[in-house]
């Protein structure tokens, strides 16, 4: 029995080892592709982006613990090193027909980085100051772009202290040159490249077959399946795929009788005649997908849902449609958001636009399809939309359901979509959702 033990402890962990170096190879391969791909963009784009958007140089300061957030634009997870005490990122436009000047000045870095900034200078008991100020002066650019931006918070990355430094280093003459990034990020976030876009694809085709399963006879069992229960499914089906964090399963239960959503803190069970609702996305190598999807759940006796939740469901695939035909590049985003809700009430339909960019971030650096509200999306509802782009198309319907006693019921609807490269309209990147999914009961 002993040596039984010893050779299924071996074999145990010979598999387990096995399985770790299948994941660590899986692991090793996304990441060096992701690196590839937001080397190539960088390589395409951020010049022209720079000169595009009139700036000369592009300073990003970061540190240890306080990482600026655009910084998973050039490397990041791994490559980076450990972002030094204070390092700038330099980017500097020598104008003609000259290549742009990549530069790192900093400690703690990772010799991979040469690959985005091929000059990397360090410094010790010195500090950075002085290595920043000859930088500068040689170069004498016009204006600076910093990461400082009202309301965007991927171009808000430089603290208060990060700000003092820089301007001490580079002294009044140059501090009076600084402007904001905002303007040249969103443009260099909207060029989305091809591979890109491959990734963004996968990672789309991912989470709606996670979410698909999610809302199925396979995973519910209506009266014995539980909101959690289906919460555990989508994280476990996420890690098996090794996929990245990007944001939780938000799931809601809709149900007759009860006014708005039943969410999972009372972790209730899931009974028939609930219509289903999940809020979830992943990140695949640096690309973010935000997905929503709703099923219902049929009675014993039923083979399809009361006309009345049809009716609205059919209404919100109308709307889907209307949203990608004005979603074009040009037009600013709170126009998109009331031209969709005009269009929509013209055929009897209650809509509600709130729409944003997607990609890096679950909420983009990019126009957003919502109120003209400056203190909460600030530029962004002002932002036209862009060719490229990746979107989230979503919104939600009202109306009252006869069968449901004449309630209020919401329909939430959220697809992945990417501007086509002539920037006519949009495309859904996967679906849409054309049917409310059922769950039969048995």
């Amino acid at each position: 029995m002993k040596y039984r033990w010893i050779i299924l402890f071996c074999f145990t962990n010979a598999f387990a080892q096995d399985l770790d170096d299948q994941w660590n190879t899986k692991a090793l391969q996304r990441l060096m592709h992701e690196w590839n791909v937001k080397l190539e963009k960088m390589e395409l784009h951020l010049q022209n982006s720079m000169r595009r958007s009139g700036v000369d140089m592009w300073i990003i300061m970061s540190r240890e613990f306080n990482v600026d957030p655009i910084l998973q634009m050039f490397g990041d997870y791994g490559i980076s090193g450990w972002y030094g005490h204070r390092n700038a990122y330099i980017f500097f436009d020598p104008g003609k027909n000259k290549p742009l000047e990549r530069t790192l000045i900093g400690t703690h870095q990772s010799g991979r980085m040469r690959d985005f900034f091929p000059t990397i200078i360090s410094y010790g008991q010195e500090g950075l100051k002085p290595h920043l100020s000859k930088y500068i002066d040689k170069r004498n650019p016009k204006n600076i772009a910093i990461n400082r931006s009202r309301t965007v918070s991927m171009s808000d990355g430089i603290t208060v202290e990060m700000l003092a430094f820089l301007e001490d280093a580079i002294g009044p003459k140059y501090s009076s040159r600084l402007t904001s990034s905002q303007d040249l990020i969103f443009d260099y976030i909207s060029h989305r490249t091809p591979a890109e876009l491959a990734i963004e694809t996968d990672a789309s085709h991912r989470t709606w077959f996670i979410l698909r399963r999610a809302f199925s006879n396979e995973v519910v069992t209506p009266g014995k399946t539980k909101l959690m229960d289906i919460y555990g499914f989508i994280l476990q089906e996420w890690q098996n795929q090794d996929l990245e964090f990007n944001f939780s399963p938000g799931i809601t239960i809709y149900r007759k009788g009860v006014k708005g959503g039943i969410d999972d803190t009372m972790n209730p069970l899931v009974e028939p005649g609930d219509i289903l609702h999940v809020d979830f996305g992943v990140r695949l190598m640096g690309l973010v997908t935000d997905q929503q999807h709703v099923a219902y759940v049929l009675h014993k006796n039923e083979n399809e849902p009361p006309k009345g939740l049809k009716k609205l469901f059919d209404q919100s695939v109308i709307v889907g449609d209307l949203f990608v035909e004005e979603l074009k590049a040009g037009v600013i985003g709170t126009d998109v958001k009331t031209i969709i809700e005009k269009r929509a009430m013209k055929q009897g339909i209650k809509a509600s636009i709130y729409g944003h960019t997607q990609g890096n971030w679950v909420h983009g650096a990019g126009a957003r399809t919502v109120f003209d509200w400056p203190d909460r999306y600030g530029d962004f509802a002002r932002e036209p939309v862009r060719a490229n782009e990746f979107w989230s198309i979503e919104y939600n319907v009202q109306g009252r359901v006869s069968e449901w006693n004449n309630q209020t019921v919401t329909i939430p609807r959220e697809e992945d979509a990417v501007i086509e490269s002539d920037g006519s309209r949009a495309r859904f990147i996967v679906g849409p959702q054309k049917e409310l999914w059922l769950i039969k009961s048995n």
